[in-house]
C-alpha cells in the first residue's frame, strides 16, 4: 500500500490518477478542502484528513471520511510500504 498524501486541491486533481485501489489518502493542510467536492474522493480508496487541518479550517466531515490525529498519521506512514507526498 502507498500512502498518498495531499496539502493542496490541486495537487489531488492533477495526481489522483497514480492512486490505486489498494493505496490510502491523507488530506493535509489546504489539501483538506478536497473534502469539500464529493467527485473527487469517490472510488476505493481509504481517505483520511488530519484533524487539526479541518478544524483550521472550519471543515465538518461526512462519514465516509475520516479525521485523525498526527499519532494515527504517524501509524499510517509506519503500515505504508511507499509514502508520495503530492504538493
Amino acid at each position: 500500500m502507498i500512502l498518498h498524501t495531499f496539502n493542496k486541491p490541486r495537487a489531488l486533481v492533477e495526481n489522483r490518477r497514480f492512486v490505486l485501489p489498494q493505496d490510502t489518502i491523507l488530506l493535509m493542510e489546504d489539501g483538506v478542502y478536497s473534502l469539500l467536492d464529493e467527485n473527487l474522493l469517490k472510488g476505493q480508496n481509504d481517505v483520511f484528513a488530519l484533524d487539526i487541518d479541518l478544524r483550521a479550517r472550519g471543515i465538518k466531515v461526512a462519514q465516509h471520511e475520516v479525521s485523525i490525529t498526527y499519532g494515527k498519521f504517524v501509524s499510517l506512514c509506519a503500515k505504508a510500504d511507499q509514502i508520495s507526498n503530492w504538493f
